[in-house]
């Protein structure tokens, strides 16, 4: 009997003891720091309305004091394209860069309102005849106009610009408009100029453009980058994509990618006299924007006082996200400078020692990088 007793005085101790143990770990909700604010889940989308009347959507995210800079995304993407670059949000913040992206014409948004032979624009609600007769020079000329008058709306005067692939003729307008308010130029695997070939608005050109933005999980794929080891990467990137082809219910309207790609077939923008420092990003092994497009911006900038050229051996069209670390350092005014990742921790050291941290192990770009693995499907 009495180890009957014994043990059921253990047993009841034993599960007090559970109790007040799983007790302990939960903390008292009424002492509990809970967060005052909204979490961040993606940069609103304001309009704006030209003196032209044509209405632009943009992003506007940072605060005023800090660096602006302008991200011109890659050909046929929205406005949220922007969102494809918040992974490095933390270090955007520390380094006080404010972002300002301004949708293209068509995408997203942003009704498809090009602009005719002399500049003037096109009405969305014109017609197919008169949407035709686009000039595809104009309407980039327009782009850039557009993106100084908002500049000028916020009250921005000094700006850097980034240019993403098939916005590279977009970044070389809007500098070239902008002349010495370019605090700093970048071109992230950015076009120049393509050979010429199937244009805006040939039927058979447009019906082949719908065929490549219709289903965004083929149009948006980066499987096997660098950027899709990002977790949820990929999968904003299809969202993105959505938006930039069907959020007003344009079901693939063609027409804006259209022109977005015969605008990379005109000569680019004549940029000999922008002073700024320019900026190139270029993998050696992209498929799809060579080191040849690259040698055409650098020879371009004739007046540039400084050219910095990052070249990446083993990269392919991701040098935009892997190495997008360095761009914000370099948009922040640290061009003489490297971010790497080092024994556990992201660090800031002079160009000049760099050889130096690779022999010890070092990564270039922020510490996560390091231990970036594939997703599981």
């Amino acid at each position: 009997m009495k180890r009957l007793c014994v043990a059921f005085c253990l047993a009841t101790v034993f599960a007090l003891l559970l109790a007040t143990s799983a007790s302990a770990a939960r903390p008292n909700p009424t002492k509990m720091k809970l967060p005052k604010n909204f979490s961040h889940i993606g940069a609103p989308v304001h309009s704006f309305t030209t003196a032209s009347g044509h209405v632009v959507h943009y992003v506007d995210q940072g605060k005023k004091s800090w660096r602006t800079l302008v991200l011109v995304g890659g050909g046929g993407t929205g406005v949220r394209a922007f969102e494809l670059t918040e992974f490095t949000r933390a270090l955007r913040n520390k380094l006080n860069i404010r972002v300002v992206c301004v949708e293209r014409n068509g995408l997203g948004m942003t009704k498809f309102e090009p602009a005719d032979t002399s500049g003037e624009m096109i009405p969305h609600d014109a017609g197919d005849d008169a949407l035709a007769l686009a000039d595809p020079v104009k309407t980039r000329e327009m782009y850039a106009e557009n993106v100084i008058e908002l500049l000028d709306h916020l009250g921005i005067n000094r700006f850097s610009v980034l240019g993403i692939s098939a916005g590279g003729p977009y970044t070389g307008e809007i500098v070239r408009q902008a002349g010495a308010r370019v605090r700093s130029v970048h071109f992230a695997v950015a076009v120049n100029q393509r050979a010429a070939g199937a244009q805006y608005p040939d039927p058979a050109y447009l019906a082949n453009r719908r065929n490549a933005i219709i289903n965004p999980m083929v149009w948006w794929d980066m499987t096997g980058t660098t950027a899709d080891m990002i977790p949820g990467w990929q999968e904003r990137a299809y969202e993105e994509a959505s938006w930039s082809a069907f959020v007003r219910g344009q079901d693939a309207d063609p027409h804006a990618v259209a022109m977005d790609y015969t605008i990379l077939q005109m000569t680019a923008p004549d940029v000999s006299m922008v002073t700024a420092p320019v900026f190139t990003y270029y993998g050696a092994k992209d498929p799809s924007v060579s080191y040849a497009e690259r040698d055409k911006w650098v020879a371009a900038f004739t007046s540039s006082r400084k050219i910095t050229q990052r070249n990446y051996p083993d990269r392919v069209h991701d040098v935009q996200y892997r190495h997008y670390d360095q761009i914000l350092l370099d948009v922040a005014g640290y061009g003489d400078y490297r971010i790497i990742g080092f024994k556990g921790q992201t660090r800031v050291i002079p160009q000049a020692k760099w050889p130096s941290f690779r022999k010890r192990g070092a990564i270039l770009g922020i510490w996560a990088w390091k231990n970036a693995k594939p997703p599981v499907d």
